[in-house]
């Protein structure tokens, strides 16, 4: 009896363990997979018609997925992304290797925030969701990309994380309302929160269209058990909007809850 009690034990501590942010980013492959690419695009969707034409001069992108493109319907001058290894960046000079639990940033820098899929890959998201609040300017859009439990990649989830090996479904379950304290905590408004791809991530590439009866009817009732749900959320500051003169340099920023380690940034052309 005890020895099964060890084996249930030892699922138990597999299915509770996250890898580390760095080696989920497999996950770019899926940009080259049916269901991949249909979940990057209706993400790319909600963003277009939803969040494109916020104000702002600087807009920063993280995430295990997606592709460089993510940030083109933008209008900020200022667009990077940060990446927590080097694997398949392009060396622009608009790309920085970090930590999302430690951003090479100064506070107050950051007008938009685009987090996809960052929260539930980390070891510590609430970690990862403090550090995104520090570098938000007050008034300043957080737009967060997070799987649903409850969606069909959530459901999932476990019995494929006991029987595979598949990065993609190595992620914490975070609801809703769980992200909706920790950013209360940090002084930001939730303003809006929609839902999208409701197909099955299993299937032919007829089942990964956009078009399909099901994902038309979940969308004009507003289901809110897609695979995943984004959530708007704005930072709110006492005292109102001050006029900031945050100089732009990695060594004005305080890390969250750690000291400050040696970041690798991509070399410029």
């Amino acid at each position: 009896m005890s020895k099964n009690r060890q084996i249930l034990a030892n699922l138990y501590q597999k299915y509770l363990e996250i890898s580390p942010v760095g080696s989920a980013m497999a996950l770019d492959n899926w940009k080259g997979k049916k269901f991949g690419q249909y979940l990057l695009d209706s993400e790319r969707k909600l963003l277009v018609e939803s969040c494109a034409d916020l104000a702002g001069y600087r807009v920063m992108h993280m995430g295990l997925i997606g592709e460089r493109c993510v940030l083109e319907s933008f209008n900020q001058l200022h667009q990077f992304y940060v990446r927590p290894s080097s694997s398949e960046l392009n060396f622009d000079g608009s790309s920085v290797v970090a930590a999302y639990e430690d951003l090479p940033l100064p506070s107050e820098v950051v007008d938009v925030a685009v987090v996809q899929h960052a929260l539930e890959y980390s070891a510590s998201p609430q970690a990862v969701l403090a550090e995104t609040a520090r570098v938000l300017a007050p008034g300043g859009h957080m737009i967060f990309y997070v799987f649903n439990p409850l969606g069909p990649m959530g459901l999932i989830k476990w019995p494929m994380r006991l029987a595979t090996k598949r990065p993609e479904y190595d992620f914490f379950s975070l609801r809703k309302g769980r992200v909706y304290d920790w950013l209360s905590l940090l002084n930001c408004e939730v303003i809006g929160v929609q839902n999208g791809a409701y197909n099955l991530p299993i299937g032919g590439a007829i089942c990964f269209r956009d078009n399909t009866a099901w994902q038309k009817m979940c969308e004009k009732v507003g289901s809110p058990w897609g695979n995943f749900y984004m959530i708007h959320a704005v930072k709110r500051v006492a005292g109102g909007i001050s006029n900031r003169t945050r100089a732009w340099s990695p060594l004005a920023a305080k890390p969250y809850g750690s000291k400050r380690t040696n970041i690798n940034r991509t070399p410029h052309n």
